[in-house]
């Protein structure tokens, strides 16, 4: 699970409940499995961008609720679709962080 408190704010507001309910309803078979010729049931949902990605909660706040950055998987394509994006483990963390920070830098302080 995400870190960062603005995720942790919006993932638990009515809207994103309501979102995620959409997104699973119109998409109730994991896209991934789909993909690779398998059926399986989405129960997650997932982020294509991460919101953590923004840098101010303005642009967290528009890759959390922007239905096209969504996709609907089942646990184990969720959890193989971080580990492929490197988004597991802490010194993958302390790398996202720093290459945050230097996006940080280079957007308001150039």
């Amino acid at each position: 699970m995400a870190k960062d408190k603005d995720y942790i704010k919006m993932i638990h507001t009515e809207r994103w409940l309501k979102l995620r309910r959409a997104k699973l309803t119109a998409t109730p078979l994991c896209e991934r499995c789909s993909e690779e010729g398998r059926t399986s049931a989405a129960t997650e949902v997932h982020h294509v961008k991460p919101v953590e990605d923004g840098l101010t909660f303005r642009e967290k706040e528009r890759l959390m609720f922007d239905y096209h950055n969504l996709r609907a998987l089942c646990h184990d394509c969720h959890v193989r679709t971080h580990v492929e994006m490197g988004r597991s483990g802490k010194k993958q963390a302390r790398k996202r962080a720093k290459e945050h920070l230097q996006r940080f830098i280079d957007k308001f302080m150039k």
